[in-house]
């Protein structure tokens, strides 16, 4: 009864220490559960004798689980020779030492790495949805900092341009006609700019964009002088250069009163360095040097951008404000530039919470080691068994038999035999069989484990859903030949039991291993697929925020240049609407740097009235006041948005009709948005456009346009909205309907 009570309280603290990740719990936790366990294993010794250790295993397993590392191996070992020394002390032989030894050692790695099973398959899961969203995490940061450094020029650039061509007018209409050509040329850099950024392609020289700040700093009336040459640098460093000179002339423009600008730059002494000094600092700022992370705090998230961008080819930044000048130095040891430099390592960021996993840390050899120490391990335990059976049975033949076995059994765990073809998994296990049951002939009597090998192999190698039958089946054939033997009751229980146990641990040990792989062989492609999907998701916004406002943008800004010779005054009107346009687009970019911004119904309402004005449609927009809910006002935008800029750029439109419909109701209620405007028929049909079919409705677009549709259709579909786009005469039609989650105003209630 008492030894009873002793199992039941070690194997309960057994399954703590393997399932109740016992390297977070406080140490007193740890001590206490520890001595417990090694109480209740040793005490029975005391009343049964050494045989009574036989459970010894658990308590080395545990002190692997639970000890600190400085500390566990040595305790390990003194509980590996307790045992020992327990037999050696009743005089009970030689062989039955060994074997005790042998059996706590191989047992304790046994349930040590059997207990990482079920949290490594957690973890497996776990770690991979985690990677995921640092991946996500990392590009969007990405993302965010290009839309920042790259695209954000090129508008401000673009504002000056329009700004210059508004005042030219209508006195120098040639010369606003030619700034207006390059502001059109500046909109479609962006544009291509926009488009590439999410795939993480876009291209930057420092020798264009030399060229590039010169045009765009006369334009503001800023004196510049450059002394600027690439030659000798990388493609990367090159392109960080680039990017900084961007952002630097990007901050003259926008923080400061500069009059003058000083740009120089090239390699000397294997440094790459560049140089950008402006007038526009404050007077009383005496700051000296300071590197990049002090200049970040005071000069906001493009300097930071900076300071990351040239750290990643192991570079530094520094900036200086001296005598009513600010300087901005980057400088790259070209020594130091990384041989990869396009993504960050994919365990950067890792959680903490990941990084206190020990199987995690795991490397894949590691877990094989361990695997090998074992097999090892079992060598030693079979021949013990064999020389306690029949000393006199083990032969060379005997010992070849268990080279052969040991030989196969790596060859199961370790090279992935399943994918193997069918007659050599068959010619294996056949082997395998042979080199098992063989040595019987020698040593004339069974052993213990004597098919664990096999056993363990079967579900290992075969795919038949048969294969855990044939398992049991090993454990059948060793005792059919136990009792054929005539071998006590007890011992054909010994002999079955630790076969199929022998091979259970086979096949998990080997699984824990292939899993342990799997989380390491799969790392990169988790986070391949978690950027491929960011990316994917972020060139949907940026389409949707974006893209098609500036597509809006050079709209306007072609029409305004077309009529700088013919109607002045006309040009000026739509030049401004282009300004005001513009710098709602360069605030939606930096909020896109920094988190992207919530589209509202409300706003994109009163964006459509500027838009149709602007484009001299006329307009008409009937509204039901309401409440919408938070998803739901999103998507409206989105489609509204995604209306009014086809009907925009369509030809020959005049009219535009905007209604927004609600019907309450607790079942049936709607929210119905619909777009019509004028001239459908007319719309000028290009080459390469493409028939769409929505339900039994039918328009014409172009591929960019389907896309575009395509998206709409999926965001209505995921709130359970509907879209449709009719013809009737010459009217085009395009509904949006979803189901009613507003709240009615008291008005209209």
């Amino acid at each position: 009864m008492a030894f009873g009570a002793c199992m039941a309280v070690a194997i309960g603290l057994q399954i703590a220490h393997s399932f109740g990740r016992p390297w977070c719990w406080s140490l007193s936790a740890r001590i206490t559960s520890v001595t417990a366990l090694a109480v209740v294993v040793l005490a029975p010794a005391l009343w049964i004798g050494p045989q009574a250790a036989a459970v010894v295993p658990l308590l080395a397993a545990s002190i692997l689980l639970v000890v600190p590392v400085p500390y566990r191996w040595v305790l390990y070992g003194l509980t590996c020779v307790l045992n020992p020394v327990l037999y050696f002390v009743q005089g009970l032989g030689a062989v039955n030492i060994v074997f005790v030894f042998v059996f706590t050692l191989v047992q304790g790695l046994v349930f040590y790495g059997l207990s990482f099973l079920a949290e490594l398959a957690q973890e497996l899961e776990g770690g991979r949805s985690s990677l995921g969203r640092i991946a996500a995490a990392g590009e969007r940061v990405r993302i965010a900092r290009d839309l920042h450094d790259v695209v954000g020029h090129d508008l401000l650039a673009f504002t000056l341009k329009n700004e210059l061509a508004h005042r030219l007018l209508p006195r120098a209409p040639e010369r606003a006609e030619e700034v207006m050509s390059e502001a059109l040329w500046i909109a479609r850099r962006a544009t291509a700019a926009l488009r590439m950024i999410p795939m993480g392609c876009q291209k930057l020289s420092l020798a264009g964009e030399v060229r590039s700040i010169e045009s765009t700093l006369s334009v503001a009336q800023i004196e510049v002088r450059t002394n600027v040459s690439s030659h000798g640098l990388s493609g990367a460093v090159d392109s960080v250069l680039a990017i900084v000179l961007r952002e630097a002339i990007t901050n003259v423009l926008r923080h400061s009163k500069a009059r003058q600008c000083e740009v120089e730059g090239g390699v000397r002494d294997g440094l790459a360095w560049l140089s950008v000094a402006n007038d526009g600092a404050d007077d009383d700022s005496d700051d000296g040097d300071r590197v990049a992370s002090e200049a970040v705090s005071s000069d906001g998230s493009g300097l930071e951008n900076l300071s990351s961008r040239l750290a990643a080819v192991g570079g530094r930044l520094t900036v200086t404000r001296e005598d009513g000048w600010f300087r901005l130095l980057a400088e790259i040891r070209l020594s130091d530039v990384p041989a990869e430099t396009s993504a960050p390592p994919a365990d950067a960021g890792k959680p903490a919470d990941l990084l206190r996993q020990t199987a995690v840390r795991w490397a894949p050899g590691t877990v094989n080691l361990l695997t090998l120490a074992v097999l090892l391990g079992y060598i030693p335990i079979l021949i013990t068994n064999i020389l306690w059976r029949n000393p006199a049975g083990f032969t060379v033949d005997v010992g070849i038999c268990l080279t052969v076995l040991l030989l196969t059994q790596f060859a199961h765990s370790f090279f992935g035999p399943r994918v193997w073809p069918t007659p050599v998994r068959v010619a294996t296990l056949t082997v395998q069989a042979a080199a098992s049951f063989l040595p019987v002939l020698w040593v004339h009597a069974l052993w213990g484990s004597m098919g664990g090998f096999l056993a363990g192999s079967i579900p290992l190698v075969l795919r038949t859903r048969w294969r855990w039958l044939l398992y049991l089946a090993v454990g059948g054939v060793v005792l059919v030949l136990a009792v054929a033997s005539g071998d006590e009751t007890a011992l054909l229980g010994y002999l079955v039991i630790s076969t199929l146990q022998t091979g259970l641990v086979i096949y998990g040990l080997t699984s824990l291993s292939a899993l342990v792989a799997e989380l390491h062989a799969t790392r990169k492609e988790i986070v391949r697929l978690a950027v491929e999907q960011e990316r994917l998701g972020v060139a949907r916004k940026v389409n949707e925020l974006l893209d098609r406002d500036l597509s809006t943008i050079m709209w306007n800004c072609g029409v305004a240049r077309g009529l700088t010779l013919t109607e002045p005054e006309r040009a000026q009107e739509h030049i401004m609407e282009v300004l005001v346009a513009a710098r709602r687009l360069v605030a939606e970019v930096r909020s896109t740097a920094s988190g992207y911004r919530h589209v509202s119904l409300a706003a994109e309402v009163e964006s459509t009235r500027a838009a149709l004005s602007a484009a001299g449609i006329e307009a008409q927009l009937d509204i039901a006041s309401g409440r919408l809910a938070e998803e739901s006002d999103v998507v409206l935008a989105m489609v509204l948005r995604d209306a009014i800029t086809d009907t925009v750029r369509r030809s020959g439109v005049r009219r535009c009709v905007v209604t927004l419909t609600r019907e309450y109701g607790p079942e049936n209620g709607y929210v119905r948005l619909r777009v019509s405007h004028d001239r459908a028929t007319a719309t000028a049909r290009e080459d390469g456009r493409l028939r769409l079919r929505i339900s039994r409705y039918r328009t014409t677009l172009s591929e960019s346009d389907e896309e575009r549709l395509e998206h709409v259709r999926a965001r209505l579909d995921a709130v359970n909205g509907s879209l449709r786009m009719e013809t009737t005469e010459d009217w085009f039609h395009l509904t949006a309907e979803l189901p009613s989650d507003v709240t009615p105003d008291p008005a209209h209630a």
